[in-house]
């Protein structure tokens, strides 16, 4: 028997997407911030000042998502019928940011492994590994295979979206589907 995703009205459904991924990046650097100060991660001589082997990650996972907010902001536009890019305009854009963001995830290795070698604060490294892992799932979430989050009578679905990644039988993500189209691939 197969089961019923549930499913929203599309409008009500990219509004959601466009305005979700804003407060995820808010509520991140917010938890971020509070984490340094209230727990003491990387708390020293200097407790504000930024640890870039954590706040790298950081910066790089608020970009990809607020690129993906832009992106779900577009298509509520484009429902809505006001003035929007369309599929080839944005196909172009984010094969462009497809890139960088690859550039962007590649340069956190060398700070990571100089981080390791100096022997950096442990805390600072787990969170910066964890806050990389995340960029790394939204990168592929948005710009290949689709990772979203799936519900089945209100349960979120945590390992299907895991095993369609493993397995290569994920769908093409939307973005994906545009970059695609753009590049005269699908």
């Amino acid at each position: 028997m197969a089961r019923q995703l549930k499913k929203r009205a599309i409008e009500k459904e990219l509004k959601f997407l466009a305005n979700f991924e804003v407060y995820g990046v808010l509520l991140f650097v917010g938890l971020y911030f509070a984490t340094k100060y209230v727990v003491g991660m990387d708390v020293g001589e200097k407790p504000f000042r930024l640890n870039w082997v954590s706040f790298y990650p950081l910066l790089v996972f608020s970009v990809i998502v607020l690129e993906g907010s832009f992106y779900w902001r577009n298509k509520l536009n484009v429902v809505r019928r006001k003035k929007a890019l369309g599929a080839l305009e944005i196909g172009r854009v984010y094969h462009k940011l497809r890139w960088l963001n690859v550039a962007l995830l590649a340069g956190y290795l060398p700070l990571a492994i100089a981080a390791a070698l100096a022997e950096a604060d442990l805390s600072g490294r787990i969170a910066g590994g964890l806050l990389y892992l995340m960029a790394l799932i939204e990168q592929i979430n948005y710009f290949h295979i689709r990772l979203s989050y799936e519900t089945v009578n209100g349960a979120l679905l945590v390992v299907e979206p895991l095993k369609k990644l493993l397995t290569g039988t994920g769908e093409r993500s939307h973005l994906r589907k545009d970059i695609d189209a753009y590049l005269g691939l699908g």
